[in-house]
């Protein structure tokens, strides 16, 4: 019984050496096949520009929304139809749209939660997906400041805006609730299935990791959290780019 115990005893050391291991090997895998992700979206994305002036997608305008000057959808995930319909068109695929982190969002339910008839299609049917997108019209009817200087508009660089290779266009979800402060205790979209859970991808302990980033000369590279521009506190989530409920960070 005794050496029975002790062999007990080792096996919980080993796999308490183990696990945190295993827990880093597993996150590193969802960052490349995250990474991996946005280097299709942004083959896509080079290939649509090529035909479009060198210029991204406006999602504000025609045929990306029905409204003109406002996007179709609220948040920065949410995206038009006709756009998601366009980049697979250029190559892009269903699967490439939601960060392996969240397999669950990766759902018809959620593909499919504002398409035209959904009742929840205003200003055009849109799609929510599972990255941040940093393109004209990108969130804006969730409010907050304008969010332009972080719109992204031509793959070359425009005068004034930084170089297209420090330019990201698409980035991973970092959230955080606005009441709690917690980047795990956030508010999802009412409607989304019980199990889909919208929130930050990356995690190192209880706080965000970093995020994988989609810049505009079309490579991707994982930027650390601690670098990101961040708004925190009751007094600035009115100031956030994407609005007060949740704070997005980027």
């Amino acid at each position: 019984m005794i050496e029975l115990l002790v062999v007990i005893a080792i096996i919980a050391i080993l796999a308490s050496l183990l696990l945190p291991s295993l827990a880093r090997a597993k996150e590193k895998a969802l960052r490349t096949a995250c990474s991996s992700n946005l280097h299709q979206q942004g083959f896509a994305l080079q290939i649509y520009t090529q035909d479009n002036n060198n210029l991204l997608p406006d999602l504000r305008y025609a045929p990306y929304s029905s409204v003109p000057g406002m996007a179709a959808g609220r948040w920065a995930w949410d995206i038009s139809t006709n756009f998601t319909d366009m980049m697979i068109a250029n190559g892009a695929s269903w699967n490439i749209f939601y960060c392996p982190t969240h397999a669950d969002l990766n759902a018809p339910g959620v593909w499919n939660f504002g398409i035209a008839g959904s009742g929840n299609d205003a200003n055009g049917g849109f799609r929510i997906l599972g990255y941040v997108y940093l393109l004209p019209g990108s969130g804006m009817n969730a409010g907050g400041a304008p969010p332009s200087p972080y719109w992204k508009t031509n793959v070359i660089g425009m005068p004034g805006q930084p170089v297209p290779s420090d330019a990201p266009v698409v980035v991973d979800v970092i959230m955080q609730d606005n009441v709690t402060f917690s980047y795990t205790q956030v508010t999802s979209a009412p409607g989304l299935a019980v199990n889909a859970v919208q929130g930050t991808s990356h995690f190192s302990g209880a706080l965000p990791a970093g995020s994988n980033e989609l810049f505009e000369d079309g490579h991707v590279d994982w930027r650390q959290f601690g670098t990101m521009f961040h708004k925190k506190g009751a007094a600035n989530v009115a100031n956030n780019s994407f609005g007060a409920d949740p704070i997005f960070v980027f």
